[in-house]
């Protein structure tokens, strides 16, 4: 039948049933709910392809702020033989535009051919042919964005360079704060504006909805809030606690923190960006492999039989540990809601109030006995409790747990009653518990779970989940089971539980992939953060090498200040991930956020090491040379 005849056919339907909650679906809504996954992953390129740009941001500024500190003494004899700070200004940043041009470029190259290598690494893998052709547009979009990203980055440490005076070049010694602002800067707070605007546009722009692009810049700007206090606790809490009985060393890098001209606040702004985004992704991550390794097919189980009278129970389960393992072997009761709170059901469904959940009150319900949760359930409001009470009249009243959402759907809350009719025998029960039920896994869950005691007796028949390893023990599972019970069916879904396990290992491979690019994206923040000081160490220990102090000394100094900077920065940056992924998982992909707090501490503490070992190494020259060359150096 033709999409759009199916389209005709189901709103003619939906006008008459929907009143009545009873749902329709075609196959275009099955295909649809297919992609869900694919649409899952795309947001994931999205918000991995933001954050490379953040992290490419930061880099740049970063970068171009020790390149900065580095100029002050060019600048200053230019502006000596004649030059104006605009002409200055418009120095560099034609040569940050000139680099950011070459960045992208390289960039761009890098992904046309990763596009042209890809086809052929996933060949196998995709079920038709794929005919890669270049996009001149989203190469030039590529180009332009990632221009721009490098230039308002850039703007804001270069606008520095206009106060730099021609004295500069004869007083640099006795004026180190020449870069210093002083009063209202109107120039850097229109680019510190840009910046803001550029974020948001860049995240409506990837996320393709401006609802959820505003929120995550509302969510970035916070978390740089969140790391700038930081910071400041920071240099608050070393200037007050530092005591005169530590060792020297720790002394002089705690020192460091809050001395005239520290770096605090701009290393623990990039650090802490840097792994609150790394740290981000690779959260999202866990969690959206989680969904696809807990979804659908991804069970033990591969085979299912249905239909299983009572007397068949133990020579069904007997067949499948012969052939396999047998996972589960669940009853299964039928029934209907008679009364809900005294109302008989008549009541409820005549009730013109009630628009909505009458399917609940209508359908006949297949319910399961057990004394325990599942892997698939978890309680979302009161307890489970299999001992059954007392009404006012003496009768026994046992506990029911119910689906969430069906909960919703009938209108009833925890203590409220509700009385089944079991293929004719009334079973009153209360309502105890509500549970939270995974429906994407390929398990055996039920709206509505009773005590063992509650309806053990009542007429049933049972459904078997098994685990059979060959496809030449399925085929004699299921032709011992139907030779010797005609009516169990059977179901083997061995063939398409492969062929979605190939696809979500595939996909999983991606995304580990591309969260490990982020992690690649976030190490030249790391440099670049660390490298903006290098000046001030090398300075630094050439004087402290004058004053008689050792190597060995000079390295514990910079491992204790490096220390505490890249603590500081891993520990914001993975608290600030734990919200950021939460907020990810929850409004974008729609799903339950677990937190993975082993991968996030080994990220906090890689991220900790890396900062400490960049430290060392851009210091290093501090440390090996000689006094008198270093300051030949400087």
């Amino acid at each position: 039948m033709p999409e759009a005849q199916a389209r005709a056919i189901v709103r003619d339907v939906r006008k008459r049933f929907d009143p009545l909650g009873v749902r329709t679906r075609t196959v275009a809504d099955e295909e649809r709910g297919l992609t869900r996954a694919i649409d899952r992953l795309t947001d994931f390129l999205s918000i991995v392809g933001l954050i490379a740009l953040l992290l490419g941001g930061v880099g740049v500024a970063s970068g171009v702020s020790a390149f900065v500190t580095r100029k002050i003494d060019t600048v200053a004899v230019l502006r000596c033989l004649g030059a104006t700070s605009r002409q200055v200004l418009a120095i560099y940043v034609t040569q940050a535009a000139a680099m950011g041009l070459v960045g992208a470029a390289f960039g761009a190259l890098l992904g046309v051919g990763l596009q042209l290598a890809l086809p052929h690494a996933v060949g196998e893998f995709l079920p038709v042919d794929v005919q890669v052709t270049l996009a001149p547009a989203a190469i030039t979009t590529g180009l332009a964005v990632g221009v721009w990203v490098a230039l308002v980055f850039a703007l804001r440490p270069l606008l520095a360079l206009r106060r730099v005076s021609p004295l500069q070049a004869i007083r640099r010694d006795v004026d180190p704060g020449a870069l210093r602002r002083r009063g209202i800067d109107w120039p850097r707070r229109l680019v510190e504006l840009g910046i803001v605007a550029s974020v948001v546009a860049l995240t409506v722009t990837r996320t393709g909805r401006v609802r959820e692009g505003v929120w995550l810049s509302v969510g970035i700007g916070g978390a740089l809030v969140v790391l700038w206090l930081s910071a400041f606790a920071t240099t608050w809490a070393a200037r007050r606690l530092l005591r005169a009985g530590w060792p020297y060393v720790v002394r002089q890098g705690i020192a460091n923190l809050y001395r005239p001209g520290n770096q605090t606040r701009a290393v623990t702004l990039a650090l802490g960006f840097g792994a609150f985004l790394v740290s981000t992704v690779f959260l999202v991550q866990t969690n959206l492999l989680r969904q696809f390794s807990g979804a659908g097919f991804t069970s033990r189980a591969n085979v299912i039989l249905f239909d299983i009278q009572e007397d068949q129970i133990a020579s069904v389960t007997e067949r499948v540990r012969a052939n396999g393992e047998l996972l589960q072997a669940t009853p299964i009761v039928t029934m209907r809601i008679a009364e809900i709170n005294g109302r008989p059901v008549a009541s409820l469904v005549g009730d013109t109030t009630r628009r909505q959940g009458m399917w609940a009150l209508r359908r006949e319900y297949r319910s399961t006995y057990r004394d325990t949760l599942t892997s698939t359930e978890r309680l979302a409001g009161g307890r489970w409790s299999t001992a059954p009470t007392r009404d006012e009249r003496g009768a026994t009243v046992y506990g029911v747990s119910l689906d969430r959402n069906l909960a919703n759907d009938l209108r009833v809350k925890l203590g409220d009653r509700i009385t089944w009719d079991v293929q004719g025998v009334k079973v009153p029960t209360r309502v105890n518990s509500l549970r939270e039920i995974d429906w994407e896994r390929f398990e055996l869950n039920f709206f509505a779970l009773f005590p063992t005691a509650a309806i053990d007796r009542a007429p049933k028949q049972f459904a078997v989940l098994a685990r059979v390893p060959d496809p030449t023990r399925v085929a004699r599972l299921q032709r011992d089971v139907v030779t010797a019970h005609p009516n169990v069916s059977s179901v083997d879904l061995s063939l398409v539980q492969a062929t979605i396990g190939r696809i979500i290992d595939r996909v999983s491979m991606a995304v580990r992939f591309l969260a490990l690019f982020s992690l690649a994206s976030g190490l030249p923040v790391l440099f670049s953060a660390v490298a903006a000081t290098r000046r001030d160490r090398l300075r630094e220990a050439v004087l402290l090498k004058t004053l008689g102090a050792t190597r060995r000394q000079i390295l514990r100094i910079l491992l204790s200040e490096y220390g505490v900077l890249g603590a500081l920065g891993a520990a914001a940056g993975m608290v600030l991930a734990f919200g950021g992924a939460w907020g990810l998982v929850h409004f974008v992909f729609e799903g339950r956020f677990q937190p993975d707090w082993l991968a996030a501490a080994g990220i906090a503490a890689l991220m900790m090491a890396i900062t400490v070992t960049i430290g060392l190494l851009t210091a290093r020259d501090g440390y090996r040379e000689t006094p008198m060359a270093s300051l030949r150096e400087s």
